[in-house]
């Protein structure tokens, strides 16, 4: 857990999270369901990159 709090990744996907919901709060341009439809789709994009990252570190090298 100590990697994930270290990534920039994370940190990235985590300001993507936040950001939209915070505009909403403190602007009236975005709507609450807008917000966090784009929230969920950053946390998605994050688990699917993420999965991505590992199935592929866990990939059998080619054979020479």
């Amino acid at each position: 857990m100590i990697d994930k709090l270290k990534s920039r990744k994370f940190w990235a996907a985590f300001l993507g999270a936040l950001l939209p919901i915070v505009a909403a709060y403190l602007s009236a341009d975005l709507a609450a369901p807008e917000a966090i439809q784009a929230s969920t789709a950053v946390i998605c994009s994050y688990i699917f990159g993420q999965g991505a990252v590992d199935a592929m570190a866990h990939r059998a090298p080619p054979d020479a």
